[in-house]
C-alpha cells in the first residue's frame, strides 16, 4: 500500500497531463467522470462488472404547463404598490403587485436514460483506474486482470454530435457483455412513460428508448444507440430489451438523442440512420472531435508552484488530504481546479449555457429545476467565459439572453406597463417570462435589475474583443432598448427629487427592519440602473445614433443626474437599500449591493475612493448563512476587485475546506456533498484570474488581491477588458518581481498599476509617469505587437 495521500508508485495508466484520474470506482453518479460537447453529457460511473452511463441533453426537461404561460397583467397594479411602499407598507405592497399570482416554477432538467455494460458472470480486478482529459474530453475506465489490462474510452463528440465510447478486451480475451437501458433513476415520475427496444439490424446492434412526457403523449425525447461488434466471431444478438455481444476484440457504441415536439407513432428510422452514417472507427471519431475541443479548453493554465508529485496525485488523494486539513487550501487541488473548471464550463456550454448542475444530471429531481438561475448562479458561472480564452463557449450565453429579449419586453410591459426590458429571475431555456413570484416572500417582479445584470458579459465580450459588428446588431440595441425601460419605470421622485425605485428588490435578502422582500431602493437596483443609462450613452456615442432633442442619449444624461445617491449604515458598511427606514440583514447569501464592485467596476481605488472601505465593510459584516457556494464565490470575486486577498482565499477556503468537491471535481451547492452543482466548479478559474489580474478599459492592475499563500505561479490565456491579451504573467513575490508579455488588438495607451509599488521597469514599449502616482505607468501599445513588461516591486 502507499502512504495515504501519496501517487501510485506504478500507476494502472498515466495520468492526463492536464486531466483527472481515480483509482476508486464512482458507486454513485455524483462522482461520475463527465464529458460533453454544450448539447449532449454523459456522466460515466460503476464497477467494472455492472458500468453505467447516464446520458443528457441540455434541452430535456420535465413539462409542468409553465411553458407557454405569459406574464401576468399587473401593471394596473403598480401604482397603488408604489403608493403604499412609499406609505411605509410593504407587506400590502406585495400582496397588491402579485394580484394574486401563484409563483410558477421552470421546468426541471432530467437524465435521459442510463446505459448499463453489464458483464455477465463478474469481474476479478486486480488494478482499477479512470481518468478524464481535459484536452480531448476523453473519459476512460482501466483494469487489470490475469489477462492484462481491459479498456473502456468515451466522448462526446462535437464534430458528429454523438456519444462515443469503445469497449476494449484484454490481449486474446474478449468483451462479453449485455447492453440495455435503465429508466428507474432518482425521482422519476410514474406519469412519464417509457418503452424500450432492441434489435439488429445490417449487423449493427441498436438499442432505442422513448419517453413520453405526462402532457397527453404530446411531445417527449427518444434516444438511440449503435452498437458495432469488431473482431472475428464476433456477434451481437436482441434478448427482449437487451442486447448480448459476444466474442467481439473491441465493441463501438454510438449513441444519439433529441426531442420531438408532435405526437406521433415512434420511428426510431430517423436516429438509426444518423447513426448508420456514422464511421464505425473510434479513433477518427475522436480525431475530427479533439481540434474543436482543443480550441476552447488549451487557451489558458495555471501554475501555482505545485510538486510535480503532487500533480501526479489522483482526486480521490487530494481530496483526502485536503479534508485532512480545512484550514488552508490545497494548493494541488485548486491548481487542478482551474483546468477542471474550464474544462468543465466548456463542455456544458453550446446550445445553452450551464445549467444549475452544468449538463449533467443523474436523478429527476434535481434541487431548483436544475434550471438557469439568472439572479447570481449563471453570471458566476459565466464569470471566467470572455477572459480566460475559452473560445466561442460564451456563445450559448449570448444566444440565451439575445433570444429572450421579447419574452423580456413582455415581463416590461404586462408587470409595468413599460417599455423594453424586465428580466426573470429564473429560466429553462424555453422561455425568458418573469413568472417566479408571489406576494408571500418573493418578489421577483421587482428586480429592475436583472436585464443590465444579465446584459453586462455581452458588454464585457464587447469589451474584450472590440467587435464592432456585434455592438452595432446586438449588444448596442439591447443596451439602448433597456435606457427606455428605465425612463418609464423611474417617474416616482423624492423630496430632493432623486428617482425613486418602487419596488424594488435585494436578491433574495429583506430588510430586518420590515421581514418583506419587496422594498425601494435596493442598492444594486440602483446600480444596474446607473450602469444601463450609461452603457446606453456610450453605444449611441459609438454607434452615431442620430436622436431627436431631448430623447435619447440626452434624456439618459439627465435621468442618470437623478439617480439617488448610495447609502453607509450606521456600522460603516455600504447599505443593502438606500432608503430611510430599511435596515441591514448581514446573514445571507446574496450580495447584490456590491454588484458595483463585480461584475462591474463602479467601485474601485481610482474613480470611487471613497466606496471603497464602505464596501469592504459591507462584506466584512456578511454573515455566510448556508454556505451557499456562489455566496462565496460572489464574496471572493468583490474581495478581488476590493484588492483584498485575504478575502479571496478565506473564501475559497470556505469551498474546498468544507467539503463540497466530488471526486470528479464538480461541487457542491452546500457543505458536505448535499446538492451537485456547478456553481463553484465553473467560478473557481475567474476567481483566481481576478486575484492576479484586473482589467477594465485603459487599465491593467498586477496582483490586484494576490493571497500571501500564492508566492510564485504564472497564469496564461487570460483576456483583457480592454483588447489586451496576455499570453504570459509569472509572478514571485520573494524576488520580488512580476513579467507579462501582451498584446493589443488596438493602438492605445494602457495604465498599467501595482499597487507592491514599482521600483523599477523594463519593456519593449515606451513608458511615462501615470497621473495615478508611483504605483502606476503608462505603457503605448502598438497593434498586434507583442510587449513584455517585467516590474520589480
Amino acid at each position: 500500500m502507499n502512504a495515504p495521500g501519496a501517487p501510485p508508485t506504478t500507476p494502472l495508466v498515466a495520468p492526463p497531463r492536464r486531466g483527472i484520474y481515480d483509482t476508486a470506482a464512482a458507486s454513485a453518479w455524483t462522482d461520475g467522470f463527465l464529458t460533453g460537447n454544450g448539447e449532449y453529457g454523459a456522466l460515466y460511473y460503476g464497477v467494472p462488472s455492472l458500468e453505467k452511463v447516464v446520458l443528457n441533453h441540455h434541452r430535456f426537461v420535465l413539462p409542468n404547463g409553465s411553458r407557454t404561460v405569459p406574464p401576468p397583467h399587473n401593471a394596473a397594479r403598480l401604482a397603488e404598490a408604489q403608493d403604499q411602499a412609499l406609505a411605509g407598507d410593504y407587506t400590502g405592497a406585495a400582496s397588491t403587485f402579485s394580484n394574486g399570482w401563484s409563483l410558477r416554477w421552470t421546468q426541471t432538467f432530467h437524465p435521459a436514460y442510463e446505459l448499463r455494460i453489464s458483464t455477465p458472470g463478474g469481474i476479478t480486478t486486480d488494478s482499477y483506474a479512470r481518468t478524464t482529459d481535459f484536452r480531448t474530453g476523453e473519459v476512460t475506465h482501466s483494469w487489470t486482470d490475469a489477462s492484462g489490462i481491459w479498456r473502456r474510452r468515451a466522448f462526446v463528440s462535437r464534430a458528429d454530435h454523438v456519444v462515443a465510447h469503445e469497449l476494449l478486451a484484454a490481449p486474446g480475451r474478449t468483451v462479453d457483455v449485455t447492453l440495455g437501458v435503465n429508466t428507474a433513476l432518482d425521482g422519476v415520475p410514474s406519469s412519464v412513460a417509457f418503452t424500450a427496444r432492441a434489435g439488429v439490424t445490417h449487423g449493427d446492434g441498436y438499442l432505442d428508448l422513448r419517453g413520453v412526457y405526462p402532457a397527453g403523449g404530446a411531445y417527449g425525447y427518444e434516444g438511440a444507440t449503435r452498437v458495432v461488434v469488431h473482431g472475428e466471431g464476433a456477434s451481437v444478438t436482441a434478448s427482449g430489451q437487451t442486447l448480448v455481444v459476444a466474442g467481439a476484440a473491441k465493441v463501438l457504441l454510438l449513441t444519439k438523442l433529441g426531442r420531438y415536439e408532435t405526437p406521433t407513432a415512434w420511428d426510431a428510422g430517423p436516429l438509426q440512420t444518423a447513426l448508420a452514417g456514422l464511421t464505425a472507427d473510434y479513433g477518427v471519431l475522436l480525431s475530427r472531435h479533439t481540434p474543436l475541443h482543443r480550441a476552447l479548453f488549451d487557451g489558458s493554465s495555471i501554475d501555482l508552484d505545485v510538486s510535480a508529485a503532487d500533480r501526479r496525485m489522483s482526486t480521490g488523494d487530494l481530496i483526502a488530504r485536503q479534508k485532512a486539513n480545512r484550514a488552508a487550501i490545497d494548493t494541488a487541488l485548486l491548481e487542478r481546479m482551474y483546468d477542471s473548471g474550464r474544462y468543465l464550463f466548456a463542455s456544458s456550454s453550446g446550445v445553452l449555457p450551464p445549467r444549475l448542475t452544468g449538463l449533467w444530471t443523474g436523478s429527476w429531481d434535481a434541487s431548483w429545476a436544475g434550471d438557469v438561475t439568472t439572479n447570481a448562479n449563471v453570471n458566476l458561472q459565466v464569470a471566467g467565459g470572455n477572459i480566460l480564452a475559452l473560445g466561442d463557449a460564451m456563445q450559448g450565453y449570448f444566444d440565451l439572453v439575445l433570444g429572450q429579449l421579447q419574452d423580456w419586453r413582455d415581463n416590461a410591459t404586462h408587470l409595468y406597463g413599460a417599455r423594453r426590458f424586465l428580466a426573470p429571475t429564473r429560466t429553462d431555456g424555453e422561455h425568458g417570462h418573469m413568472l417566479h413570484f408571489d406576494d408571500d416572500g418573493f418578489p421577483g417582479q421587482c428586480w429592475t435589475g436583472g436585464a443590465d445584470w444579465l446584459l453586462y458579459p455581452l458588454l464585457e465580450h464587447y469589451q474584450v474583443t472590440g467587435d464592432h459588428a456585434f455592438l452595432k446588431e446586438r449588444l448596442g440595441p439591447a443596451l439602448m432598448e433597456l435606457a427606455l425601460f428605465y425612463e418609464d419605470f423611474l417617474t416616482r421622485t423624492d423630496a430632493d427629487g432623486r428617482a425613486v425605485f418602487v419596488p424594488s428588490y435585494s436578491v433574495e435578502n429583506h430588510p430586518s427592519s420590515t421581514g418583506q422582500c419587496l422594498s425601494i431602493n435596493a442598492t444594486g437596483d440602483i446600480m444596474a440602473a446607473r450602469h444601463a443609462l450609461q452603457a446606453a450613452i456610450d453605444a449611441a456615442t459609438a454607434l452615431g445614433v442620430e436622436q431627436a432633442p431631448g430623447q435619447g442619449v440626452e434624456r439618459w444624461t439627465m435621468l442618470l443626474a437623478k439617480l439617488p445617491d448610495y447609502t453607509v449604515n450606521g456600522d460603516g458598511a455600504l447599505a443593502e437599500w438606500s432608503w430611510p427606514g430599511l435596515t441591514d440583514s448581514y446573514d445571507h447569501r446574496h450580495i447584490q449591493h456590491l454588484y458595483g464592485a463585480w461584475p462591474l467596476h463602479e467601485i474601485n481605488p481610482e474613480d470611487t475612493p471613497d466606496l471603497v472601505p464602505y464596501a469592504r465593510r459591507a462584506l466584512e459584516l456578511r454573515g455566510d448563512e448556508n454556505y451557499s457556494a456562489h455566496g462565496s464565490l460572489h464574496r471572493a470575486l468583490a474581495h478581488a476587485r476590493l484588492k483584498d486577498g485575504a478575502g479571496v482565499y478565506g473564501n475559497l477556503l470556505k469551498i474546498l475546506g468544507n467539503n463540497m468537491v466530488w471526486r470528479s471535481l464538480m461541487t457542491s451547492h452546500n457543505p458536505d456533498l448535499t446538492v451537485y452543482n456547478s456553481d463553484a466548479a465553473h467560478a473557481i478559474p475567474a476567481v483566481l484570474a481576478e486575484a492576479l489580474l484586473c482589467t477594465r478599459p485603459g487599465i491593467l492592475e498586477l496582483l490586484p488581491a494576490l493571497p500571501e499563500q500564492w508566492a510564485r505561479g504564472t497564469i496564461t490565456g487570460v483576456r483583457g477588458r480592454n483588447q489586451v491579451s496576455i499570453s504570459v504573467f509569472h509572478w514571485d513575490t520573494a524576488a520580488r518581481t512580476a513579467t507579462l508579455t501582451l498584446t493589443s488588438a488596438v493602438d492605445q495607451t494602457l495604465t498599467v498599476i501595482s499597487r507592491r509599488g514599482i521600483a523599477s521597469i523594463s519593456t519593449t514599449a515606451p513608458v511615462t509617469p501615470s497621473t495615478l502616482g508611483s504605483h502606476a505607468r503608462t505603457v503605448a501599445l502598438t497593434a498586434g505587437h507583442a510587449t513584455t513588461i517585467a516590474i520589480g516591486h
